[in-house]
């Protein structure tokens, strides 16, 4: 039953995509709709918020159904206010995380790292900053794939 309702608010999410254009759907961020009702789904049977979460969403999603012709800015407003606060309460309570969430903490750590090596081994910054540019990504992109597979991303 669970999967079927998954399945009915993706097909939602696909017509209000058609429907509203591909800059309004880039606002609204429905690919990451569909990422977030994925994880509500499979958490909703341990969690009672992520359940009543994925309620309110549910109908959220049919109310911009009703109005998929006339949206107006409150709406958006409205939407991308509700989409964050159940991203909050996933990234709070069940560790997840957005995709490149490591390899932007990692490249800045590593712009740090190359700007001291830099200028204590080569008496550069030119140098030791693509140094560490790259060991930061290499580290990040490797902890980011890690958690893709553990399907902690959102």
């Amino acid at each position: 039953m669970e999967g079927q309702r998954v399945d009915k608010l993706n097909s939602t999410l696909e017509e209000i995509k058609s429907t509203v254009g591909e800059q309004d759907s880039k606002k609204m961020e429905l690919d990451k709709c569909k990422r977030i009702i994925q994880k509500l789904s499979s958490f909703s049977t341990d969690c009672e918020e992520c359940y009543r979460h994925f309620i309110d969403l549910e109908a959220h999603i049919e109310h911009l159904m009703d109005k998929k012709d006339s949206l107006v800015e409150d709406d958006f407003k409205h939407h991308k206010q509700k989409i964050g606060d159940i991203r909050s309460h996933l990234q709070k309570q069940h560790k997840l995380v957005p995709s490149g969430y490591y390899m932007s903490i990692y490249m800045s750590l590593g712009i740090s790292l190359g700007v001291v090596l830099g200028l204590l081994i080569f008496d550069n910054i030119g140098l030791g900053l693509p140094f560490g540019i790259s060991i930061g990504l290499a580290i990040g992109v490797g902890v980011d794939e890690d958690a893709k597979k553990k399907g902690l991303t959102l």
